[in-house]
């Protein structure tokens, strides 16, 4: 495996990957940056370094004897399909001993984007794997899916690729396309498979059990769908009437915690789990306001903006640039300070995405940044920027009839049972109802390749037990629970094994709840990698 190894300032010789192939693969991918940014909502479609990444993962899987080839459906797909000019490989592994049985592995090596605001809170350069004093990995990547799953998966054939005692063949799929959206990856192998016949050998996704190392220790049997909700308006409009229908969406939550699955939270208490259950979730990841028109005469909101690049990343700051006439302007900071609550508070605008002209006051709502799919683990800015917009326009400290074009997008998530046109259902049913959204003209749409129904596995089910087994001796974790974040299980709803019974896709992971993931200093425990590793290993070698 080729590369260059971590930077590091660590100092324990025990907690390195186990190899130094690993850690070199590992560093090499992240210094590639494989990021996924789909924003169809602001035309952003950028998937700059898909093809280094795939080729990469390539190489390193020969150079273990691993067979191998690449899936892309913008060469073979379906045709139609807008792809907007980016390649959308997926590699295929396989290691076949002949088993009756195939287990697939699957991982994604596509990352979430670095926003301008998080660059200045990492200690290390993102994109630069680092060691430090305290034994863990820092980058993006290193642990979703790059480390977890990706590097893991590969680390754990290349030891089983002689093995003699291997019970099962194994199909690694390392796939694109699953952080921030898009249709070039599992969608689209399952799009491939669709138009063969069942029993087809050139299936990519024939197996008789499905890992997917892409989440926490924990053994997760159901997995939240999710569906990215993009929210504009026809016209400009006045900001009151924008602020009224952002408030609608962040009302969503409401509705969505109101569905309660099955599963246990594997956050519930520690983590800050609202309910002991999963329940759905609806966050306002992205709120953009631009091109105000303002009376010059009055304080007035020229622009907002969410400090995310991603729809599944909940943004630390919301920056709030004003016009207006000097001595207002002056005293617009003090008149808002009080009326945010703890624990948001208003800075002075740090790092930020937007340009600001001379003249113009910009102050940051902060709260803490999170993944999407874990509402619960750090503080939303955009419904405190909402809220605190709001009342200044009521006080008349600034100018709630000027107008500007807005836009939200708002991170659904699914329980696992859940049905995604019923969810879709309730959302459309609760907005049409809500007066401020009939108002305002606000369109919201799911698009397609941005969503996705839930996938859900009974507790009791043999590779559900098999795999709690094996945590159990590699994490020394106990029970089976739901996942909040939601992966690509769901895309394999539906399927069967070759017996034809539903194919049982299961998560498990690194992913710790110090991985920080989607957010500044993600990193990666070298144990907890360890663990997956040998996870991966046991279950392939037992009946």
């Amino acid at each position: 495996m080729a590369g260059s190894a971590a930077q590091g300032t660590g100092t324990d010789p025990g907690a390195g990957l186990g190899s130094e192939e690993a850690l070199r693969l590992l560093a090499q991918l992240i210094a590639i940056a494989p990021t996924n940014l789909e924003d169809p909502l602001h035309g952003r479609w950028e998937k700059p370094h898909y093809g280094r990444a795939s080729e990469a993962i390539v190489r390193a899987a020969r150079s273990l004897g691993l067979a191998t080839r690449i899936y892309d459906p913008t060469l073979s797909g379906a045709p139609g399909v807008d792809w907007h000019g980016a390649s959308r490989p997926n590699v295929i592994i396989d290691l076949d001993v002949g088993a009756k049985s195939t287990v697939l592995i699957l991982a994604h090596y596509d990352v979430v984007p670095v926003p301008a605001e998080q660059r200045a809170r990492w200690k290390s350069p993102p994109h630069t794997l680092t060691q430090r004093a305290d034994g863990r990995l820092y980058a993006r990547g290193s642990n979703d899916d790059l480390g977890s799953g990706v590097v893991a998966s590969l680390t754990a054939l290349g030891h089983l690729v002689d093995a003699k005692d291997l019970r099962h063949n194994v199909r690694l799929l390392v796939c694109c396309d699953e952080e921030t959206g898009g249709q070039g990856g599992i969608d689209a192998i399952r799009d491939h498979d669709d138009a063969l016949p069942p029993d087809d050998p050139e299936r990519i996704l024939r197996a008789d059990v499905a890992l997917i190392p892409d989440g926490s220790p924990e053994t997760t049997a159901g997995s939240s769908g999710i569906a990215f909700l993009e929210a504009s308006f026809e016209r400009p409009i006045p900001l009151a009437q924008a602020l009224a229908a952002g408030a609608s969406l962040v009302d969503l939550h409401e509705l969505a915690r109101s569905w309660r699955s099955v599963y246990t939270s594997p956050d519930w208490p520690d983590r800050h789990a609202p309910e002991p259950v999963l329940t759905g979730r609806a966050t306002v990841t992205q709120f953009d306001l631009g091109d105000a028109k303002i009376d010059p005469d009055r304080v007035g909101l020229l622009e907002a903006h969410a400090e995310t690049d991603a729809a599944n990343q909940v943004a630390r700051a919301v920056t709030l640039l004003f016009g207006g006439p000097a001595r207002p302007l002056d005293e617009l900071r003090a008149q808002l300070v009080p009326l945010v609550r703890p624990p948001y508070r208003l800075e002075p605008v740090g790092a930020s995405a937007l340009d600001i002209p001379p003249g113009v006051r910009a102050i940051q709502v902060i709260g803490e940044a999170t993944h999407g799919g874990y509402p619960h683990r750090g503080h939303n800015p955009v419904p405190e920027a909402i809220r605190l917009l709001t009342l200044a326009a009521e006080r008349g400290h600034i100018d709630g009839r000027s107008i500007g074009v807005a836009s939200f997008t708002v991170d659904l998530r699914l329980i696992p049972e859940m049905e995604l046109e019923e969810a879709l259902d309730r959302v459309r049913e609760r907005l049409d109802a809500d007066p401020a959204v009939r108002a305002s003209g606000m369109k919201v749409e799911a698009p397609p390749g941005r969503r996705r129904a839930g996938y859900a596995v009974a507790v009791d089910h043999p590779a559900v037990e098999k795999l709690a087994r094996t945590l159990k001796a590699t994490f020394g974790v106990s029970g089976v629970y739901g996942e909040y974040g939601g992966t690509d299980a769901s895309a394999l709803r539906g399927l069967a094994t070759p017996a034809g019974d539903p194919l049982p896709a299961l998560v498990f992971g690194s992913m710790d709840p110090a991985s920080h993931i989607h957010d500044a200093e993600e990193s990666l425990d070298p144990r907890l990698f360890r663990g997956v590793v040998e996870t991966i290993e046991r279950y392939l070698r037992e009946p």
